[in-house]
């Protein structure tokens, strides 16, 4: 199974710039198809051999930290950046300690960090420096770690250039190692710093954690807030699927089935359909939170990106209708129902594409009595944390889709082995076990395991398709919610200006000449020109005024909006565990109901005569 890459995932481009991806203002070290987020799983070769034997082997487990903080220093070796350096002797005995084939595991550095008391993103930085994406660091890899972690301990950049430039004076890592592990001596003097390693009888170090938000004096100061009762109400729920055949006579495309049980519809859609829908919506609603279309593709279109593909407009379409404004929307509906090829109606039918201000008229006013005075600091904090998280989110993606590989693989290897069992099993029977009872009893022994290997792959089979429908769907559905609010706020900036002061100081002047040509003779006309022209400057300023708090009306929705997702990440993870505790019993229970059968296979050398 090839793992996800850039072109391939919805991420990867969008409908507002279809030159660049989602992450095109990261640079080159933090895009998807770096290996930090792409997987390099490969079924074509053992991904359990033996430590070292092979490349794919080292990126098996490659995602194990977040995406990158800040970009990577190219030109310094994390392998090579501390040769020349007297380090401390306790960093060579805690790698001995650590240390499995002469590398330490991600697993096993981090939680030597973790006794650092750093904070979770100064942690994660630290292993990215260091790991370069790997799932396992080297001895000069594993001293690097200590060393950074005491510059964090001592508020130093955590960067290769900062502990290039202290060479001379870098600070020891300060461990709380515990009461259960073994003593460390103090320490020497690491390029004459003081001595800061210490054992559980020292006071360990303050947990270094960020500063906390400071209180809001007024946490809700909004006195006539946005009605949300009916938001989460009855959502609908839309399913898209694969049209059996494909139409055309010489290049085929793909038509997908759009079916609504809310509204009572089965209707037929092409995938420039979508795209029709997601221009008519960007032209309606540019102020609110749009979802993204999967990219378009030419050439080659297999199995594998008709579903990525389907699962992307799966997605779309139920962002669409569950939003509690654009699944109202009348173009929505008959895309939905239109029983008729879309192309054909919407060429009769052309909708309103005037931006949702325009078609709202006279409700507008009431609208605008609910913007709190604090909305501009609100949208401030809201793009420092989305812009955050959908790093963090693109990571878990990927995270989990190669959980998902993982768990495919390991079902399909419990199949060939039961395969290959069941083979060995009819070879027995055919040559030497029918002339011994005993070995008759081995061969049972055997073949009892292969049945219950059998069922061990169908449950994990069963797991893989939830756990990439439930979790992983949903993870990429919240990601989606992030970036599209992203773009709200890029579009906002490209589409919200006015000339409201242009405006008002082309009225102050008009003004001035007014008073100064009114009761002179012969221009009576001017003077009557330049009022008219106030009356339709006022009247624009009024009009771009109401405009510019109808686009803060609705940013402060999308707001809301945002903000109680957060109750479908609790759901999300409480499904996830409850699946996954369902699906450990049931494999649990078919490996304990073949202990009592599996006794009776003989094992004293002395029945084999």
């Amino acid at each position: 199974m090839n793992s996800l890459r850039e072109h391939d995932d919805p991420l990867s481009s969008t409908f507002f710039d279809t030159t660049s991806s989602y992450l095109g203002s990261m640079n080159e070290s933090q895009t998807v198809s770096s290996s930090l987020y792409a997987p390099q799983y490969d079924y074509d070769n053992d991904p359990w051999g033996s430590f070292g034997q092979s490349n794919h082997v080292a990126n098996l487990s490659r995602a194990f930290t977040a995406p990158a903080i800040q970009p990577m220093e190219h030109h310094l070796d994390p392998s090579t950046l501390l040769n020349g350096i007297k380090l401390p002797d306790v960093y060579n005995k805690l790698f001995s300690s650590c240390q499995r084939s002469g590398r330490v595991s991600l697993v096993s550095l981090g939680k030597l960090i973790n006794a650092g008391h750093l904070s979770a993103i100064e942690t994660e930085k630290i292993l990215q420096i260091v790991s370069s994406g790997q799932s396992f660091v080297s001895r000069q890899e594993f001293n690097l770690a200590l060393v950074l972690v005491g510059c964090a301990q001592h508020d130093m950049d955590l960067s290769l250039e900062n502990v290039n430039r202290h060479r001379e004076g870098l600070p020891v890592a300060v461990l709380d190692l515990g009461l259960d592990e073994p003593k460390v001596p103090p320490l020497g003097l690491a390029s004459n710093t003081p001595n800061l390693l210490h054992s559980a009888e020292q006071a360990p170090l303050p947990v270094q954690t960020s500063q906390p938000p400071a209180a809001n004096p007024n946490p809700n100061p909004n006195p006539n807030p946005i009605n949300t009762t009916n938001w989460f109400q009855q959502l609908e729920e839309v399913k898209v699927t694969i049209a059996p055949e494909r139409e055309g006579f010489i290049f085929k495309h793909v038509n997908y089935i759009v079916e609504s049980q809310k509204r009572s519809s089965i209707v037929l859609r092409r995938f420039s359909d979508f795209w029709w829908l997601m221009e008519v919506l960007v032209r309606r609603y540019p102020f609110r939170a749009l979802p993204s279309l999967p990219p378009k593709k030419m050439g080659g279109r297999d199995g594998a990106f008709l579903e990525r593909r389907r699962k992307g407009l799966s997605r779309f379409m139920n962002a669409i209708v569950r939003h509690p404004v654009l699944r109202a929307d009348e173009v929505v509906a008959r895309f939905l129902t239109e029983p008729a090829e879309l192309a054909a109606w919407r060429k009769q039918n052309p909708p309103k594409l005037d931006e949702e201000y325009r078609r709202k008229g006279d409700s507008v006013q009431t609208d605008l009595t609910v913007i709190p005075e604090q909305l501009d600091e609100h949208i401030q904090k809201a793009k420092r944390r989305v812009g955050a998280s959908i790093e963090h989110y693109i990571n878990l993606c990927h995270l989990m889709e190669r959980m998902v590989r993982r768990m495919h693989g390991q079902a399909t290897d419990y199949v060939r082995y039961s395969i290959a069992l069941n083979s060995l099993a009819e070879s027995e029977h055919r040559y030497h076990a029918s002339e011994c009872i005993n070995c008759q009893r081995v061969v049972k022994g055997y073949e009892l395991v292969a049945k219950h290997m059998q069922c061990e792959s169908s449950l994990l089979d069963n797991q893989v398709n939830v756990t990439a429908d439930g979790v992983l769907e949903n993870l990429k559905r919240f990601r989606d919610l992030l970036v599209s609010f992203r773009e709200l706020d890029e579009r906002k900036e490209r589409l919200a200006g006015n000339q409201i002061e242009v405006l008002s100081k082309r009225i102050a002047g008009d003004r001035t000449k007014v008073n100064q040509h009114k009761g002179v003779p012969g221009l009576e006309a001017e003077v009557e020109r330049l009022e008219e022209s106030i009356r339709n400057n006022e009247l624009q300023v009024h009009d771009q005024e109401c405009r510019r708090q109808f686009i803060r009306h609705c940013i402060y929705g999308e707001l809301i909006y945002l903000h109680k997702q957060q109750a479908f990440v609790s759901s999300l993870y409480r499904d996830y565990v409850r699946d996954m505790a369902q699906f450990s019993r049931q494999r649990a229970e078919n490996w304990q109901s073949l202990e009592n059968p599996i006794l009776e296979m003989p094992t004293d050398v002395n029945l084999f005569d």
